[in-house]
């Protein structure tokens, strides 16, 4: 429930219409955000219109999806045409931001939600702060030809029981000189937080045996921005924008070559306990991934991890939940044993231990278009990190596989194709099928990634649905291309629809390509 108390006696002037308008003290308006002080508009923000409607503030509605639609509804948040704004009616909302701003005499601004961080850690590991305190300088710094200052290397390190740092207890790294006066001083024993090194490793990665600068120019050009950051959804005002601050220093000295470190940032959601909780020792629902690894093995727990939910939400493990992805994994290296030893001379069969498995050329044609589809689907997901859709995508192909193979009929060459495709979600299962089933010497992590053709993915068929009176009564595979004429006659020679119309002839026949029939009595 909003609450505010109106300042009496005191009223704002609208820089744009110059009206007076009231002003208020409410609890809403967060502090640091700006200066404290903001301009509602209640016809546009849902806070804003919840309050005006208790205090009985007008609501002055100037922005449309569409100008000419009068009967919008209050709040409306996105973007849209101006109305009721004078000289900028009918302009869109993002360019009149810049024009009102313009005419008001203002400046756009970027507001930052970087917070003061604490910089220091009382424990050992960690980058040391180059000061030292020296009873006649104070705090000094370190000159930067002295630096880095490194870590002394003990047997041992425990806490000093005073909160101080494990160094304030190693007298020999602690005692030193001031850089300035050279008398006696001690080293600073906080240390850095780990945020201080990972807020630009990146750049160190690419070039790390430099010892004339951060990063090689060329190098950095080559390999930067970093194409995708990923991070749970705290990363976005935490680490990600300390990340960023550090950056933009670098930028400006010189040392980094791009504005911004990172072009994408993905979350990644969180996998919960059985019961729902963050997994904590606390709540004793820690799931162990080496007791994981012994009972389904590594590919299996990787393949289940992907596959139990869309990767930016949060999702509770399910111990029953990994068996089907084991299973699926199973399923896998059985039927790569239909393969052990064949070869393919021809483009519609395999030869396995002399007999010849004859397939036919629609049935090729079918599993053909199947896999390509399969190939654009995964190759898709993985770059929209949509990986569990495309695990299900190759679940699907292995049915497709298994069903001809009833019949006798083997697709090595598409076989080949899903084997590259499940790779990067189950590489060492795919790895030893590849080279000690299959018999190819190169690992399959080196082969080439599948491509698709788009000519296979044409359809030539659809499933046509026939309505009465529009309910659904059947379903025909009708080619992709067929006419209304040739529709009908396909729909009223079949003896379901024959049985529901008995004598009743129609009235209409409603025909729309390419999806259904519908049949009016």
């Amino acid at each position: 429930d909003k609450t505010g108390v109106e300042l009496k006696g005191i009223r704002a002037i609208n820089p744009a219409t110059k009206e007076e308008i009231p002003i208020f003290i409410a609890d809403y308006v967060l502090v640091h955000y700006g200066v404290g002080a903001i301009m509602a508009v209640p016809a546009h923000d849902e806070r804003d219109f919840t309050f005006a409607k208790k205090f009985g503030l007008p609501i002055l509605e100037v922005i449309r999806l569409d100008s000419a639609d009068e009967n919008s509804l209050l709040p409306y948040t996105g973007d849209g045409i101006l109305i009721n704004s004078e000289k900028f009616d009918g302009m869109c909302s993002e360019d009149a931001k810049r024009a009102i701003t313009e005419f008001v005499g203002g400046k756009i601004a970027v507001q930052y939600k970087l917070r003061d961080w604490v910089f220091s850690r009382q424990r050992y590991w960690g980058e040391p702060i180059p000061l030292v305190h020296c009873a006649q300088c104070g705090i000094a710094p370190i000159p930067e030809k002295d630096l880095p200052i490194l870590l002394p290397e003990v047997k041992r390190y425990t806490p000093t029981g005073t909160g101080e740092s494990p160094l304030a207890g190693i007298a020999k790294w602690v005692h030193t000189k001031c850089p300035k006066c050279k008398g006696v001083a001690e080293r600073e024993t906080n240390t850095m937080p780990q945020w201080a090194g990972s807020s630009w490793y990146y750049l160190r990665y690419i070039d790390p045996k430099n010892k004339k600068t951060l990063v090689d120019k060329k190098k950095g050009q080559y390999w930067l921005p970093v194409d995708m950051y990923v991070g749970g959804a705290e990363h976005a005002t935490r680490h990600l924008i300390y990340a960023r601050f550090w950056h933009k220093f670098l930028f400006d000295i010189g040392a980094a070559h791009y504005p911004e470190p990172f072009k994408k940032l993905q979350h990644v959601g969180l996998i919960a306990g059985e019961d729902g909780q963050k997994m904590s020792k606390r709540y004793g629902n820690v799931v162990n991934p080496d007791d994981m690894v012994k009972k389904v093995g590594a590919d299996a727990l990787r393949l289940y991890e992907m596959f139990m939910g869309p990767f930016d939400q949060s999702v509770a493990w399910n111990v029953e939940g990994i068996l089907g992805p084991r299973r699926f994994l199973d399923r896998v290296w059985k039927f790569a044993q239909k393969f052990e030893g064949a070869t393919s001379k021809k483009k519609y069969y395999v030869s396995i231990g002399g007999t010849k498995l004859i397939t036919t050329e629609e049935n090729t044609k079918l599993v053909r278009r199947i896999t390509h589809k399969t190939i654009k689907k995964v190759g898709q997901d993985i770059n929209e990190f949509h990986f569990n859709t495309a695990i299900s995508s190759l679940m699907v192909l292995l049915n497709e596989f298994e069903s001809y193979a009833l019949s006798g009929e083997l697709f090595r060459s598409e076989f080949f194709m899903f084997l590259k495709l499940l790779a990067p979600f189950a590489p060492h299962l795919t790895e030893e099928i590849w080279k000690n089933v299959l018999k190819n010497k190169k690992s399959i992590h080196l082969e080439l990634w599948p491509t698709f053709n788009p000519k296979l993915l044409e359809e030539t068929t659809f499933e046509l649905i026939v309505q009465v009176n529009g309910k659904m009564r059947d379903k025909i595979n009708a080619p992709i291309d067929i006419s209304q004429k040739d529709a009908e006659e396909l729909t009223f020679s079949r003896e379901k629809v024959k049985n529901i119309l008995g004598t009743n002839q129609p009235r209409k026949v409603i025909f729309v390509p390419r999806r259904l029939i519908n049949i009016v009595l």
